[in-house]
């Protein structure tokens, strides 16, 4: 079974849902009336980019999803979730408020630029070990550079490029035969982050930072070996084994990578993932985020959106979210 262009219309139709995008503004992290998910800043970043591209049809939900979200920004000029302001998070909501051109007010990149000249993922309280992938100075923090760039066009910035250089330097230094390492105290690789590293060096690729196609295409190698006969990635790597759930947002990001990457070459698993994907698709349209789980997920579903088109119309680096 593979997701043809009706089911991505599905997709799509899923996530203007009021279940998904609430009358206030706020996008949910996942829909499920016996578990339910909650406000996700960073995911209205990512929704409000890839309603963007819909055009006008879209204007209504983006001023409601862009409104809401400027309220969302903390007094230290961020977003985040749990009490705590993260860098990655801010900055996929920057890059979706300057995709709304016609939001009411724009997100300050100056937290995402402060924090990560410090080194730092983010601020406040958070209950997360230190060390896990989404509060650390990590792989993950490669796609950043989305939002760095879009800021930049907006009004060049002298800081820009001296951060994206050593972003860039510190940070492949996580490859490792294929993988990306979750943080420089891990040994472990978390598929979700890996695959945002790899999107990031596509980012900088496209816009001609530096030549990183060994990187991208051995990443985008090493996802192919490990994807499982189902057609999807698992959670974690440990340099020898893949581990834990099959996980929609991983599976989809690695199909739009492939797409990108070489659609022919990768044509085996592109289809497969496509599968897996059409697999976990509700009735309704959305993704369940993994197997046996009622969690439809809002992420996974906006790049099982984009998964499912360019596996028929080509992928862009332009067009990552």
């Amino acid at each position: 079974m593979t997701i043809t262009r009706d089911p991505a219309a599905r997709l799509l139709g899923w996530l203007v849902r009021p279940s998904v995008v609430d009358g206030e503004g706020r996008v949910m992290s996942w829909s499920n009336p016996r578990h339910p998910g909650y406000p996700y800043p960073e995911i209205a970043g990512y929704l409000l980019s890839i309603l963007a591209m819909e055009g006008e049809s879209t204007l209504d939900i983006r001023d409601r999803i862009a409104r809401r979200l400027v309220s969302d920004i903390s007094p230290a000029g961020g977003v985040g979730r749990g009490g705590a302001d993260y860098v990655f998070d801010s900055a996929m909501a920057l890059a979706g408020l300057i995709a709304h051109e016609s939001a009411g007010g724009v997100l300050s990149d100056d937290f995402v630029t402060v924090n990560l000249t410090a080194r730092r993922a983010g601020t406040g309280l958070s209950t997360a070990d230190p060390n896990h992938w989404s509060v650390s100075y990590g792989c993950h923090l490669l796609k950043v550079v989305i939002a760095l760039y879009a800021c930049d066009e907006r009004g060049p910035r002298p800081t820009t490029s001296a951060l994206v250089d050593r972003l860039v330097a510190e940070l492949t230094g996580l490859y490792d035969n294929g993988r990306f390492r979750a943080n420089a105290s891990s040994l472990l690789t978390y598929l979700h982050s890996c695959c945002y590293a790899v999107e990031g060096l596509l980012v900088l690729q496209g816009r001609g930072h530096g030549e990183y196609g060994d990187l991208i295409r051995g990443s985008a190698r090493w996802l192919a070996e490990i994807q499982t006969s189902e057609g999807g990635l698992r959670a974690f790597h440990d340099g020898r084994d893949a581990f834990g759930t099959l996980h929609t947002d991983a599976t989809a990001q690695a199909v739009r990578i492939w797409s990108i990457v070489d659609a022919t070459a990768f044509q085996e698993p592109i289809t497969r993932g496509l599968g897996f994907l059409a697999e976990m698709t509700t009735p309704v349209g959305g993704l369940r985020y993994e197997p046996g789980s009622d969690d439809v997920n809002t992420w996974a579903t906006i790049f099982g959106l984009q998964a499912a088109r360019w596996a028929y119309e080509g992928g862009k680096w332009q067009w990552i979210v």
